[in-house]
């Protein structure tokens, strides 16, 4: 099992900066000890950073997807204009059922640790949930806006990432791995072309283009 780590932001881009602090030092911050707590759990990790530097969109991805890791989890921090939005919400790309469920856990682990504001689980086609081939999630911490939250963002950072690690370890003992690995076998075998969520969708288009090679290697 390996796990890509995305502390977002970093270098020449400081993301949210709210008077001296830094959105990218606070996901860098999270994501380094997430990093330590899933390799103390016996789980391999890739970061995308693991320290100040600029590193672009997709870089990022090309990290994940050479690396073959098997979950993306990146790291942010909300801000809005209006000091009295709070909370954490949670990002999977559309049509992932795995990143939809791995947000989803994860969601629920740092509401229930940080207490948080429940802002739900959403589905948008980030850059970096659209061009990682493996099932992913984009974390909105908490705001960095938010005098409350900010507090915990600084005060609290282990515990956002130990919430992390919780949600994702029991989501993947809900995974069917039996699922993943036939779908890697088809990899193997040049059936498929790319990673597939177990429970994903998969357009006519695809299902023909599987088709077409199954026929092609009876003849």
């Amino acid at each position: 099992m390996l796990i890509a780590i995305d502390p977002g932001h970093g270098g020449k881009d400081p993301g949210a900066v709210v008077g001296d602090y830094k959105e990218k030092d606070i996901n860098l911050n999270i994501g380094l000890k997430l990093r330590d707590i899933l390799i103390n759990k016996n789980i391999s990790v890739i970061m995308t950073r693991d320290k100040d530097e600029t590193v672009d969109l997709q870089q990022r991805c090309d990290r994940a997807n050479k690396s073959k890791a098997n979950y993306f989890i990146s790291i942010h921090c909300n801000s809005f204009t209006d000091s009295s939005a709070n909370g954490t919400e949670t990002y999977a790309y559309p049509g992932s059922v795995d990143g939809r469920n791995l947000a989803q856990y994860v969601q629920n682990e740092i509401v229930e640790i940080l207490k948080t504001k429940d802002r739900g689980v959403k589905y948008e086609k980030f850059y970096v949930l659209k061009y990682t081939v493996m099932p992913a999630i984009l974390v909105e911490t908490a705001f960095m806006s938010n005098p409350q939250n900010l507090e915990l963002l600084l005060q609290k950072p282990e515990d956002f990432a130990q919430a992390i690690a919780d949600g994702l370890i029991k989501f993947l003992r809900s995974v069917d791995y039996k699922q993943v690995d036939d779908i890697e076998k088809l990899q193997m075998k040049g059936i498929i072309d790319k990673h597939y969520d177990p429970k994903s969708y998969v357009t006519w288009g695809e299902f023909a283009s599987v088709i077409i090679k199954i026929l092609e290697g009876v003849k």
